[in-house]
């Protein structure tokens, strides 16, 4: 694994005395230490990694190899002040916002999904300033008579966030709108169960274009008995977001989104100067695209049906969404080989608001 960094980036404290279990809500909560067999059942087919190429390796973090004590979780400490509430750091609400862009695959499918998977190749953007960020997500949101409840869990990079460019496990919630909502355990939500493995921990390596490249599982499932929003990385169950703060995903998500979302500072500048920075690994994809060397991308996309099946994405129930396709583009796949439901996604950046 990687190297422990010189200062520790987590604090361990003891579960039941972690940040998000002082919520008011969760004062009576009984921390789900595992995932019901139903739940696990559902994920079993999901993390193997066994198409691997010769130039694919499954993604490490850089994380100590011994991680807390028993009974103790890391807690990320980001660097620096990170004021969440500031709206152009929040993930969007629709499409098309001046400075914010994504190129996704996007449920078209009218039934609720109660979860989502895929592989994820794992890229470090190259950012031009602090206040931009890149991220490749997964995410859920459903709407309940104008409030939102929405969960994203993927990749990021953020400056304004974590201190520093690294590509760093990300996850972002918001439990009635976008306002209310943060990233990691910014705000008491989110409930730690791995020792090691913690939200805001760094990767230890990135992909190369048209060389070696590191990828890594993402699913971010309801749990049939608890209700729960469970998230896992490969085999690693990493914690949930209690159904007691999740209010309208009783029966699951009505939106769901797989993909590569950017953003740019906009306040008091004219469109034309924002210049927005790189999706994915800054290449967009490319039609004839097969060995995934070259474009970032999402393979092997499933999803959670009304009955707790994971099952494949359907092609007449997802659709490409590129917003600003001067700049950022995303192509499906439709049983790419051995990597199933696949899509390319990414671009350069620049001046997408023009």
């Amino acid at each position: 694994m990687g190297s422990k960094p010189q200062e520790p980036e987590y604090e361990c404290v003891d579960i039941y005395k972690q940040p998000s279990l002082q919520h008011p809500k969760l004062q009576n909560h009984r921390i789900q230490m595992r995932p019901s067999d139903e739940a696990l059942a559902m994920l079993s087919g999901d993390t193997s990694s066994e198409n691997l190429s010769n130039d694919e390796m499954v993604a490490e973090f850089d994380i100590p190899e011994e991680g807390c004590p028993q009974g103790q979780v890391p807690i990320h400490k980001p660097r620096n002040n990170f004021n969440h509430t500031e709206k152009h750091f929040q993930p969007i609400n629709g499409f098309g916002t001046v400075g914010q862009h994504a190129a996704v695959m996007k449920k078209i499918d009218a039934t609720p999904w109660r979860g989502a998977s895929a592989w994820i190749s794992i890229y470090q953007p190259k950012l031009t300033n602090k206040e931009q960020f890149s991220m490749a997500f997964i995410w859920l949101n459903t709407e309940y008579e104008g409030e939102r409840t929405s969960a994203h869990f993927g990749w990021a990079v953020i400056p304004a966030l974590y201190g520093d460019s690294r590509t760093r496990l990300t996850a972002y919630w918001s439990q009635d709108t976008f306002e209310s909502g943060c990233y990691n355990i910014k705000c008491k939500g989110f409930v730690q169960i791995d020792r090691r493995l913690f939200l805001g921990a760094g990767f230890a390596n990135t992909s190369v274009v048209g060389g070696q490249n590191f990828k890594a599982f993402f699913a971010i499932n309801q749990d049939p008995k608890t209700n729960n929003l469970l998230l896992t990385v490969g085999k690693i169950y990493l914690g949930y977001w209690p159904e007691e703060l999740l209010p309208f995903f009783t029966e699951g998500a009505e939106s769901v989104i797989y993909g590569g979302l950017t953003n740019a500072p906009s306040d008091g500048i004219q469109p034309f100067n924002i210049v927005s920075p790189p999706m994915g690994n800054g290449n967009k994809p490319l039609d004839e695209e097969v060995d995934l060397k070259h474009t970032c991308y999402m393979h092997s996309l499933k999803y959670v049906t009304q009955d707790y099946k994971s099952v494949d994405v359907d092609t007449n129930k997802v659709a490409e969404v590129a917003d600003a396709g001067i700049c950022y583009d995303a192509i499906y796949f439709d049983k790419l080989g051995g990597y199933g439901q696949t899509f390319t996604f990414g671009g350069p950046g620049g001046h997408c608001d023009v």
